[in-house]
């Protein structure tokens, strides 16, 4: 059987559980008249998914008539970016061509019908999009994984600023929480404060076992319940399961391998990143789901500290409120992860 599953991080894979709603929500909006938002930011875990929703946003806008899509580096200078990415678009790269026009990248000089040259790259841009206007087109930026460096902060300035003098543009976002959160918390970009953030959760279990029951077909009803359990909803872990079912087809031979991919690609990082006190928290756990009880009972802090360090790991995705006073883990077989730690 073919492998229809990748662990390589944003690339769609031949199966993968289509967030659709979600897709069809900001391409419609974008699609108004009058927006609700010219911007969107997906947030989420690492492995949730988040470039191949914005890899599957952008695929479906380009499809539609009027629409430029750019997708740019958040650790480059971003404006000059846009202004190559829309010179080299083939579908209006010929509105660029014409006699009337002088254009030099490389040095950025660049003028209309006459104009001045000039060499400012905003100005090189608005000009761009003038003229994109003018025949009817639109303009989408789509940015993976944006963080709070001096290039994401002086575009989102410079976004703004375009929004001002109407031009049609738009921008499409990923992020992981703590990077979203401190560049939304700039005290100098409260536009982007405002901004429509869309935090992705688990996968449907349903649509999980709905996918894997169309791949291994022979499978019995019992195991495909089992695979999509060990999933959690985690999108990577959905990859990984897949594969390796694919590989061994047996559940209990993919453990091993499966905790391998999911240290080695992802909790590793997580890992990493994660404040000394977080860190602690998550070691209080020595089952999957915990009473507020039991890690009070074993936290090396206050109860104050463990309220705020539990909201953080909340957001970040890594532990969820199950419920009567109960906290467990968002990620599959994170539990083993901690415990080797």
């Amino acid at each position: 059987m073919d492998n229809k599953f990748t662990v390589t991080f944003g690339q769609l894979p031949s199966s993968y559980i289509n967030r659709e709603h979600i897709s069809e929500n900001i391409c419609n909006d974008f699609c108004l008249d009058f927006p609700l938002s010219h911007i969107y930011i997906i947030s989420g875990v690492r492995g949730s998914g988040k470039t191949v929703l914005l890899t599957n946003v952008s695929k479906n806008i380009e499809k539609k008539k009027g629409w430029v899509v750019v997708d740019v580096n958040p650790n480059r200078e971003i404006l000059e970016q846009i202004a190559s990415g829309i010179y080299e678009n083939t579908h209006v790269k010929h509105l660029f061509l014409s006699k009337s026009f002088s254009f030099s990248f490389h040095g950025f000089g660049f003028s209309i019908e006459g104009d001045t040259p000039v060499s400012n790259v905003k100005t090189i841009l608005e000009k761009m999009l003038n003229v994109l206007k003018k025949h009817g087109q639109k303009l989408l930026i789509t940015i993976d994984e944006a963080s709070n460096n001096i290039h994401m902060r002086s575009f989102v300035h410079d976004f703004q600023s375009l929004l001002r003098k109407d031009y049609p543009v738009f921008t499409l976002m990923t992020g992981l929480y703590e990077n979203v959160n401190s560049l939304q918390n700039n005290k100098n970009l409260t536009f982007l404060y405002r901004a429509p953030k869309i935090e992705l959760g688990p996968l449907n279990k349903e649509l999980i076992e709905k996918e894997y029951s169309s791949i291994f077909k022979e499978e019995k009803h019992e195991t495909i319940v089992s695979l999509a359990e060990l999933t959690k909803g985690y999108a990577f872990a959905y990859q990984v399961v897949g594969y390796l079912f694919s590989k061994y087809r047996k559940i209990n031979k993919i453990y091993e391998e499966l905790d391998q991919y999911l240290s080695i690609y992802v909790y590793d990082k997580i890992w990493s990143v994660l404040p000394k006190n977080e860190k602690e928290l998550l070691m209080c756990f020595d089952k999957d789901e915990m009473s507020t009880e039991e890690l009070l009972n074993k936290i090396p802090y206050d109860d104050k500290s463990y309220s705020v360090y539990r909201e953080r790991l909340i957001k970040r995705s890594l532990l969820v409120s199950s419920g009567h006073g109960k906290i467990s883990f968002t990620l599959p077989r994170f539990l083993e992860f901690v415990l080797k730690q």
